[in-house]
């Protein structure tokens, strides 16, 4: 499932939130406005609208790829621009079921950033890690809602199947190119004090089609627009 954009809210204004991920990052930006902009991180854009709200000010997590076997190296890299996630004394988190390693830390508008290397991928380069050509695109959005089960069936029946197990609280979609990791709220993000809340965003599926997903009474509504090439 490759997500070709993802766009997403913010209550912090765009002229405060972009240097983070044009210097820091190093992402090229697409557009910027006064409410909004687009940067592009591998095959995937992404796209944070500003909103302004009394309302609990939304935030994410949202993992991008990056070659298996380059971690240390990614590491290395952006834990000298910004601070690291730690969990029991490790800032390095191992997935036994998906052969995966991967290091979280917060954007300043407190979305939980992760990179993630998949050893199940035959992505390995032969070269020192470079940010610029080593971000290969958004691979995990977070999608909490309190009806995972259900949520999941719609998901599956849109063409978009679970991926390694079927979990009622803890249920990811997808493939190694891109999964929602549907959620139950209140559930903690790994390496984060953090838990999950549900808040909406729009991804563009490639084979799909633009997805515009929200939380509502009884659980995960689903909009589904024209299918992508």
């Amino acid at each position: 499932m490759i997500m070709d954009s993802v766009k997403l809210y913010t209550a912090m204004l765009p002229e405060k939130l972009l240097p983070f991920y044009r210097e820091v990052l190093g992402l090229p930006v697409i557009e910027s406005a006064e409410d909004r902009f687009t940067v592009q991180a591998g095959y995937s854009s992404l796209t944070f609208v500003y909103q302004d709200s009394e309302e609990e000010a939304p935030y994410y997590h949202f993992a991008i790829n990056i070659p298996e076997n380059k971690l240390d190296e990614a590491k290395r890299w952006i834990e000298s621009k910004v601070e690291l996630g730690t969990e029991n004394g490790t800032d390095i988190s191992y997935s036994e079921l998906w052969d995966s390693h991967s290091v979280y830390f917060f954007d300043p508008a407190g979305n939980i950033l992760e990179l993630i290397a998949r050893h199940t991928m035959d992505n390995a380069v032969d070269r020192p890690f470079d940010p610029k050509r080593d971000l290969l695109g958004i691979s995990e959005m977070g999608l909490p809602t309190k009806d995972v089960p259900r949520a999941v069936d719609e998901l599956e029946a849109l063409g978009i199947p679970t991926y390694k197990r079927r979990d009622p609280v803890f249920n990811p979609v997808g493939n190694e190119e891109g999964i929602f990791i549907v959620v139950s709220p209140g559930r903690r993000w790994h390496f984060t004090d953090l838990t999950a809340d549900c808040f909406p965003f729009q991804a563009n599926v490639k084979g799909i089609g633009l997805l515009s997903l929200e939380e509502g009474e009884s659980g995960l509504i689903i909009r589904k627009e024209s299918a992508t090439k």
